[in-house]
């Protein structure tokens, strides 16, 4: 019975050495900060016209939209990924503008959900727009 006792107490006393008392102690780093959606100014720059009008999306496009479309892509497959991808970087509006339009042709699709990919990947950005 002695032996039960002690062996609980010296994993008590392991278990309570193993508690830091606080945070710097225990990290050999400074946490960093990530600012709030509300102190982040979103630049946004043409994509493509239809018509005279500009339908644009965010010049730096966040890394959290990657991260979603890669969860997605995970969960459904590439394909039916992309559409909410199109969808969140394009904006609603743009997004059925494209899918309204008549004169959209195949290569100019290709090239908008090609271009929307390079960027929200951070993949190497192509020269170059569709014909």
């Amino acid at each position: 019975m002695a032996s039960t006792t002690r062996q609980a107490t010296a994993a008590a006393r392991k278990r309570a050495a193993a508690k830091p008392t606080s945070t710097e102690d225990a990290l050999d780093f400074e946490p960093i900060r990530i600012a709030s959606n509300d102190d982040v100014v979103e630049e946004r720059v043409p994509l493509f016209y239809i018509g005279d009008d500009p339908y644009t999306i965010p010049k730096d496009i966040p890394p959290g939209v990657a991260l979603q479309y890669l969860r997605e892509a995970r969960e459904h497959g590439r394909d039916l990924a992309t559409a909410p991808l199109l969808n969140r970087v394009l904006g609603e509006e743009a997004y059925e503008a494209l899918e309204q339009s008549k004169a959209l042709s195949d290569d100019q699709m290709e090239w908008i959900v090609e271009k929307v990919l390079d960027l929200a990947l951070g993949r190497k950005k192509k020269e170059g727009k569709a014909k």
